[in-house]
């Protein structure tokens, strides 16, 4: 994975309309650098999101092999018009903005400065680095001398090598996050003890709003399979099931 191959895009909104008359925000995610990008709009309209989007993103970071969004497949296809591999989350930038202020646009860029240069729990290095090679100048840092350069193909090579170690020790790191959500998710699964004759609720996959049932039921337990599934009746009607849906 290379930096900007794989890019969360999301839309906050609606905000208090600033005076610059934006109110919303578009959000753009690294997903390997977490490098993050923040964009105020008076609209969230296909066109000019696509517009912040190009210019934005692209002109600087190249197009996305992997384009992601909370939006879903119908934000993308309007954005993009193709269909999008994958939904998914992004930078909330919600925390930054105080409802009351009209001019809450004007300090997205101080913000995004902060979130770029701060240390990403999930790296353990700072966006920023992970994204040019090397730590962002903050102000006690611009009084120090500056160090010696060889020249551009020495600075090139001692660039590419301290990226792509970056980028490693960035892919160990999420590996390692990812490993240790999924230990906390299968420690927090209960092993279900069912037994024939048992009734049981089915969980609702086919679930469509809030307001729908999460479950259905009861049913009784006819039949326990060896491979974990479990067969399950109402009334005349039978079914078999994995038992984590009970």
């Amino acid at each position: 994975m290379e930096p900007f191959e794989k890019v969360f895009i999301d839309v906050v909104g609606p905000l208090p309309r600033t005076d610059n008359n934006n109110v919303y925000i578009l959000t753009m995610q690294d997903d390997l650098t977490k490098y993050s990008i923040a964009v105020p709009m008076f609209n969230h309209e296909a066109n000019t999101v696509a517009y912040h989007f190009v210019t934005s993103c692209v002109c600087l970071h190249g197009i996305p092999s992997m384009l992601v969004s909370d939006q879903g497949t119908e934000f993308l296809s309007r954005v993009l018009a193709e269909e999008p591999s994958d939904a998914g989350g992004i930078l909330n930038l919600r925390h930054f903005v105080d409802k009351d202020q009209m001019n809450w646009d004007t300090f997205i860029p101080y913000a995004m400065f902060v979130f770029n240069s701060s240390e990403h729990r999930s790296t353990g290095k700072q966006p920023y680095e992970l994204m040019y090679g090397r730590k962002i100048n903050m102000p006690n840092s611009i009084t120090k001398p500056p160090e010696p350069r060889y020249n551009y193909e020495d600075y090139h090579i001692e660039l590419k090598q301290k990226l792509q170690l970056s980028h490693q020790i960035a892919k160990d790191r999420l590996m390692e996050q990812k490993q240790k959500t999924k230990e906390q998710y299968d420690q927090n699964q209960n092993p279900t003890n069912i037994h024939v004759g048992d009734r049981v609720l089915l969980k609702n996959n086919a679930r469509k709003g809030k307001l729908s049932a999460k479950w259905l039921g009861p049913y009784e337990v006819i039949e326990l399979k060896t491979n974990e599934n479990v067969t399950l009746q109402k009334d005349r009607r039978r079914i078999t099931v994995h038992k984590n849906l009970i």
